[in-house]
């Protein structure tokens, strides 16, 4: 991905008012919003990037019918079209329509908001505040900005390498230790959840198996029952079998279901990434979570098999 900055200024006046005149309305300390005080670097193009998306206007050249662009002075008579992030709207108090004079290293271009868009900030691709129609700030000084990925880090040396040799006034920023210190991070994160995740999986397991044994004066009375009505004790143990197979998949299918919708939801709204359910994990989970309650069952079942119905009755 690539950019041009090619405008450094900021704003001189909103709405055919001066900025001095918002800083005061405005008021605050340090005199003012941020997007009163920055300098800004602005770029031209006549298309969108991966990391924005218009909310409200068009933005020129969208769309098939859209008409050929043609050049743009910047001046009252023939005002630049700019898109702006959403955010910087907000602060400065501009909607569609409105104008805004821009001092651009002494020289006024003015130009007029047509659409505003929402910036993806987190992303790795040179995003900027103000997007301007082209055509007016072409022969402003400009910047080149450019985005490349090389996986192997004695190829990039390399490349940097040419690069300083054949162009002494390119520099070249190696964004792959900031990519690893994100990583770092975000495995960290990773060990945290995944320590929560097996914590929160081992006191389900506990919880699950008191409550197992709790239950083992009931079941007690209900062998007893079921003995003075002429059941058998395989008969007896197909029950308990039953029962805690029905209590292991039903455990098992609410701990699948919310892992998942949590998972989705996190990756839907936090990573905006696509999920995939983990069949073979999930696999694993349930038959570790079936299995372990039908066999705790089974355990705390025996005491039911070999106790006779009055010998029951006796101890209560």
């Amino acid at each position: 991905a690539g950019g041009a900055a090619p405008a450094r200024g900021g704003p001189s006046e909103v709405r055919g008012g001066p900025m001095g005149g918002m800083r005061g309305r405005r008021g605050g300390r340090g005199g003012g919003s941020w997007a009163l005080r920055r300098e800004y670097r602005s770029t031209y193009r006549d298309t969108l990037v991966n990391s924005e998306v218009v909310t409200t206007g068009r933005f020129w050249g969208e769309g098939r019918n859209a008409p050929p662009l043609r050049p743009q002075a910047g001046t009252a008579s023939d005002p630049v079209e700019i898109s702006i992030d959403q955010s910087l709207a907000a602060e400065l108090g501009v909607a569609l329509g409105d104008a805004i004079t821009w001092d651009v290293q002494g020289a006024p271009v003015v130009s007029r908001v047509t659409s505003l868009r929402e910036v993806d900030w987190a992303r790795f691709e040179p995003n900027f505040f103000v997007v301007f129609h082209p055509g007016a700030l072409e022969r402003a000084p400009q910047s080149l900005v450019t985005l490349t990925r090389i996986t192997d880090p004695a190829a990039r040396g390399a490349l940097q390498r040419r690069l300083a040799e054949r162009f002494p006034n390119v520099t070249t920023v190696d964004l792959s230790l900031v990519q690893q210190a994100l990583e770092a991070l975000v495995d960290r994160v990773t060990l945290a959840v995944r320590f929560m995740a097996l914590f929160s999986l081992v006191t389900g397991g506990v919880v699950l198996v008191a409550s197992v044994r709790t239950s083992r004066f009931a079941r007690l009375r209900e062998g007893a029952l079921l003995k003075t009505l002429g059941a058998t004790r395989r008969q007896v143990l197909r029950v308990a079998f039953a029962e805690y197979l029905s209590l292991g998949t039903l455990a098992t299918l609410v701990a699948l279901g919310l892992a998942s919708g949590a998972g989705w939801a996190i990756a839907r709204w936090v990573f905006e990434q696509p999920f995939a359910v983990p069949v073979m994990p999930f696999a694993i989970l349930a038959v570790v979570l079936a299995g372990g309650t039908v066999l705790v069952g089974l355990a705390n079942s025996l005491e039911v098999v070999r106790k006779t119905p009055l010998a029951v009755l006796r101890g209560e």
